[in-house]
């Protein structure tokens, strides 16, 4: 019976468009349409997907030219270690099907080859670790939740409105606008639309307002771009300027000096969101704005205090960064280098600070079928989620800061919800188009 090759080339050419005299060649997916889906390898579980004989498909090929006798498969883990794998023809020849048991998370290499006839293929597979953090979710009647934190008391905090214990709100805004928010410990810092900066302090029943500062004009805030926060001190960037708020130990809150203009002007839009930079605090006195200047490239300008209290650019070079910023953490920034759906695939890179510069320790290859990294970034810190077809997974950094491995997400982020992100604390899914409205949270875990 030799129906099976025949109708499976049928097919493949049929995919190609080809006519009857045509000659013309298509290159064919290495996986076959009927594959398992990659996001469904996780480690622990055996795996197995299959992988087509032909790479390119001419109009003219036959069944006979076509079908490979063996074929033979190598699988390397992210650390290039060699897994133990099989490989079996298909019952049509077309195609193989490979199987192994991922050990780690991280993309994969296979290679297959088939011979005589049949090409050697080489792909990447990835594989993703169950989900770490909290396995229950905490469910807030508050929708869309863009920026969301919690103190160390328990208060949520959601677009500017404090969600205590029994469901009392408190609003931290005074306009229809959501003011920005930033949390440190149990410490809430507002900025609002109406030009004032304020402080509150969980007090276990409520946020107290410990200060209030009403801004000059030539001091005011604009648009905010990004922002970091601890107990003591708000720094913030806007569209103009890098501004550092101080609340002192008699109470006391203040604009430190006169915030520098930082040099805006030229650069692209970051994030999905459109920012046109980001805070990274490589010092108690140091930070550096990181703003894509040369696309498709970054660079990271240093700043620090000043005699006045206020940042002042120094006189160094700015850090070159590889890509485009797609997330940012205390003391990391995650870089995209590549576009989504080209050939040549995207590289994730992860920057840590170390001593005043920021090194890469860790990056993941994206294949060209892997959709992209996507993200805000004036929320404040958050981790880029990587989008596999209709799936999303998170970034993880090995214990040996090597390659990048992948974490699946809780609940059921596959079905599209309106809005899901992912900072290095929280995981939350929001959804305003139904009639009770809520984003579930759940916890990431420490490590």
């Amino acid at each position: 019976m030799k129906t099976a090759p025949l109708l499976a080339l049928t097919a493949l050419v049929a995919l190609c468009g080809c006519a009857a005299s045509d000659d013309s060649a298509c290159i064919v997916n290495p996986l076959n349409a009927g594959s398992t889906g990659l996001t469904s390898l996780r480690v622990g579980v055996p795996a197995s997907f299959e992988v087509s004989a032909v790479q390119t498909l001419s109009c003219n090929d036959t069944a006979a030219s076509q079908r490979p006798d063996s074929v033979s498969a190598e699988v390397f883990d992210p650390d290039n270690h060699l897994l133990p794998s099989e490989v079996s023809l298909t019952v049509n020849g077309m195609s193989a099907f490979v199987r192994f048991t991922p050990r780690t998370s991280g993309r994969h290499h296979v290679l297959v080859a088939f011979a005589p006839v049949g090409s050697v293929q080489q792909l990447g597979v990835y594989v993703a670790r169950d989900w770490s953090g909290s396995p229950t979710a905490t469910t807030l009647p508050l929708p869309r939740c863009t920026q969301l934190d919690r103190t160390t008391r328990g208060t949520w905090l959601c677009d500017g409105v404090a969600l205590h214990e029994g469901g009392r709100t408190q609003r931290l805004g005074t306009s229809t606008l959501a003011p920005d928010v930033a949390v440190a410990g149990n410490v809430v810092w507002v900025v609002g639309s109406e030009g004032r900066v304020r402080r509150f302090v969980d007090n276990g029943t409520e946020l107290e307002l410990t200060g209030s500062l009403l801004l000059s004009i030539g001091a005011s805030v604009s648009t905010i771009q990004s922002r970091l926060a601890s107990e003591r001190e708000l720094w913030v960037l806007d569209s103009q300027r890098l501004h550092r708020f101080t609340f002192s130990d008699t109470g006391v809150l203040a604009t430190a000096g006169t915030p520098p203009v930082w040099p805006s002007g030229g650069e692209r839009s970051l994030g999905t969101d459109s920012a046109s930079g980001l805070l990274v605090r490589t010092a108690p006195n140091r930070v550096r704005v990181v703003r894509v200047i040369n696309w498709p490239n970054s660079e990271a300008c240093p700043f620090q205090l000043g005699p006045d209290g206020a940042f002042a650019a120094t006189d160094e070079p700015c850090l070159p960064l590889p890509g485009q910023p797609v997330g940012f953490e205390e003391g990391v920034v995650w870089t995209r280098v590549g576009e989504p759906f080209q050939a040549a695939g995207q590289t994730l890179r992860r920057w840590v600070v170390s001593g005043d510069t920021l090194v890469e320790q860790g990056s993941l290859v994206l294949d060209g079928q892997i959709e992209g990294v996507f993200s805000p970034l004036r929320a404040g810190f958050i981790v880029p989620d990587i989008r596999l077809g209709s799936f999303s997974v998170l970034p993880v950094v090995s214990p040996e800061q090597g390659p990048l491995g992948l974490e699946l997400l809780p609940g059921n982020p596959q079905l599209g919800t309106e809005l899901r992100l992912a900072s290095p604390r929280f995981y939350w899914e929001g959804d305003n188009r139904l009639n009770n409205a809520s984003t579930v949270v759940y916890e990431r875990s420490a490590g």
